[in-house]
């Protein structure tokens, strides 16, 4: 690791976040929340990773949020209170777990892993954000991560080749 990339990289993540929560004021929306932090965190620290690319964390987040509607409908949570009002009832439980479960089996046969959405799962699941409105917000701060990420996540990636590449080159040497 560079000494650059000890303040670089919390700068690029922070700024990742700050973009999606700044554009989320702006158009009074909620197009920040819990799991962009770890998706931005992938994009710039482990760029090379699967489930740092674009499929995996579009897919993955969409996968998460369909498998946390399902949950809901399946174990009837949608009328439960949220987890959010102190105490969590049992549809929420299960939610919980169905969601998860979901969301885990359906990345992997589909090749679109991404830790991250266990957070989005979660989300809906435990009811902070399971409106069908929510959904489109969950997927528009996941497109938003993407757009100013993708740049970010190439150039990194870039940036480690050369350093791997700079210390083989002194290795040989």
């Amino acid at each position: 690791m560079l000494r650059r990339d000890i303040v670089l990289a919390p700068l690029l993540e922070a700024a990742l976040l700050l973009i999606a929560a700044g554009i989320g004021w702006a158009v009074h929306k909620p197009l920040i929340f819990a799991s962009l932090g770890p998706t931005a965190y992938e994009m710039v620290e482990t760029p090379e990773r699967k489930s740092a690319h674009p499929y995996n964390v579009v897919v993955g987040h969409l996968v998460a949020v369909l498998a946390g509607f399902l949950a809901l409908w399946a174990t009837g949570a949608w009328f439960s209170p949220p987890f959010s009002s102190g105490a969590i009832q049992g549809p929420r439980i299960w939610a919980v777990a169905l969601a998860a479960a979901v969301t885990v089996v359906v990345t992997l046969l589909i090749r679109a892993t991404q830790p991250a959405a266990l957070s989005t799962t979660l989300l809906v699941a435990l009811g902070s954000m399971q409106s069908w409105q929510d959904g489109f917000y969950l997927m528009g701060g996941v497109l938003l991560m993407l757009l100013c990420g993708e740049p970010v996540r190439l150039w990194r990636l870039r940036m480690k080749k050369k350093q791997e590449e700079a210390e083989e080159a002194l290795g040989k040497g």
